[in-house]
């Protein structure tokens, strides 16, 4: 079974779609969808609407509506790690050039992350954001509009003008 855990990681994206009463989890399709880089760098012209899982309970593949959903997380494990206290302010952030912006959901939970410094944050439904914890269990976040109840810029990252510091 550890085996068969550790091929799906290398083929498939550990998926948590997380609804204000539920969460389904699942494995999507790397070949797909696309890889972490490739989908924080995708111009969301149409919105993700769904996501095709493989569910993990059921093995089923299924076509999962996002539409209702408060954000689709791209996990490195499905246990989590609840004890675990998320990191604001540090130095071993990813080094990814847009804005540092932090996210509060209804539900009162909050992240900070990287999102493209691009329109598609403002305009689209939905935006992907790149978690700056590097301890956290989140890869990446799409995060729907709809389940957000604040949204503050925190700066802007330019790893080309902190790489060049003397």
């Amino acid at each position: 079974m550890a085996q068969r855990n550790g091929e799906e990681a290398a083929e498939a994206h550990r998926v948590v779609v997380r609804y204000e009463d539920r969460a389904v989890r699942g494995f999507a399709d790397i070949k797909e969808l696309g890889s972490i880089e490739e989908l924080l760098h995708t111009s969301l012209q149409d919105p993700l609407e769904s996501i095709r899982l493989r569910l993990l309970d059921s093995q089923t593949v299924e076509e999962v509506p996002t539409r209702d959903a408060k954000a689709v997380f791209f996990v490195k494990t499905f246990e989590g790690d609840l004890k675990h206290r998320a990191l604001h302010f540090h130095e071993h952030a990813p080094v990814l050039q847009g804005l540092w912006v932090r996210v509060y959901f209804h539900d009162n939970e909050m992240i900070e992350g990287i999102v493209s410094n691009t329109c598609d944050y403002v305009l689209q439904d939905g935006f992907f954001l790149m978690p700056t914890d590097p301890n956290g269990n989140n890869k990446l976040v799409y995060v729907l509009k709809g389940g957000l109840k604040d949204f503050h810029v925190l700066g802007l990252r330019n790893p080309s003008k902190s790489l060049h510091k003397a």
